[in-house]
């Protein structure tokens, strides 16, 4: 959460002439649900979608670069698939998480309760998994732009 997915993804799509597909809008279209609808759906209902979304987008043929759902960790077949793939983890500390996740919107249901909790563990749980299956790990900052380069400037280089 607040790691710049949307906006880094965009950015790279454009630069990249890929098509970018957004987790929240594509998930929205699978089930017919609007993204506000989505984030009313209880956590475990969520998952299930998020999981059937990225399996469907995992078969899509191309390339394309898509911001995905969080809980693609939580999910062993879905981890497997992943280190298939190019995947980068725009990694966030702890700390990042816990200043600019908020409790309203997708994949933030969960967090209404005990929102610290809750992040804590879902970090706790996702973090080695990401590691694990990501093909280029960045530490995120606040610039979208800069950390877009770095990911285009590692990209080019595999050229």
């Amino acid at each position: 959460m607040g790691s710049g997915k949307s906006t880094i993804g965009g950015i790279l799509a454009q630069a990249l002439d890929l098509e970018y597909v957004d987790n929240d809008y594509g998930l929205s279209k699978m089930v017919s649900k609007s993204v506000n609808e989505l984030a009313t759906l209880d956590v475990a209902t969520l998952h299930a979608y998020e999981d059937r979304y990225l399996e469907n987008l995992l078969a899509k043929p191309g390339i394309f670069v898509a911001g995905v759902a969080a809980s693609a960790a939580d999910n062993s077949r879905l981890t497997e698939l992943l280190h298939r793939e190019f995947t980068i983890y725009l990694h966030t500390s702890l700390e990042s998480q816990l200043r600019h996740s908020g409790s309203k919107g997708v994949g933030r249901q969960g967090l209404v309760q005990n929102r610290e909790a809750e992040i804590e563990s879902r970090y706790s749980r996702r973090n080695p998994r990401y590691l694990e299956i990501a093909s280029l790990v960045i530490e995120a900052t606040r610039d979208r732009n800069k950390d877009a380069q770095v990911i285009l400037d590692y990209v080019k280089g595999l050229s």
